[in-house]
């Protein structure tokens, strides 16, 4: 698989995560909040994948993802040995309202 450690989110790879970011963050404060997230999935088991998604990317606990804890985490994401197409993958079930899905094996340091 070669060396993953110093791998970095391509531009277009990272500009597709900060869109998926920025329909999370509705009130565009550059911070995504747990109601705003509920209010994202809806009822499709909203506060459930609310739950995952804070337990995976808000690194520091402090109730708020910010832009960089959500680009670290799909950095590490690419880091722990998944393809850019399977993260474009990930991104396009999130868009459509699909539930989070929790990677495993993720070095949180990145």
């Amino acid at each position: 698989m070669g060396n993953t450690q110093g791998k970095e989110l391509s531009p277009q790879m990272r500009e597709r995560v900060l869109k998926l970011f920025a329909k999370f963050d509705v009130d565009g404060s550059k911070s995504i909040e747990k109601t705003e997230t509920i209010k994202y999935w809806k009822s499709n088991f909203a506060k459930l994948n609310t739950e995952e998604l804070f337990k995976s990317v808000d690194t520091d606990n402090s109730g708020t993802i910010s832009e960089e804890e959500w680009l670290n985490f799909w950095t590490s994401v690419l880091r722990s040995g998944h393809t850019e197409q399977e993260i474009s993958d990930e991104l396009e079930s999130i868009e459509t309202g699909s539930s989070w899905c929790k990677f495993e094996n993720l070095d949180k340091k990145s």
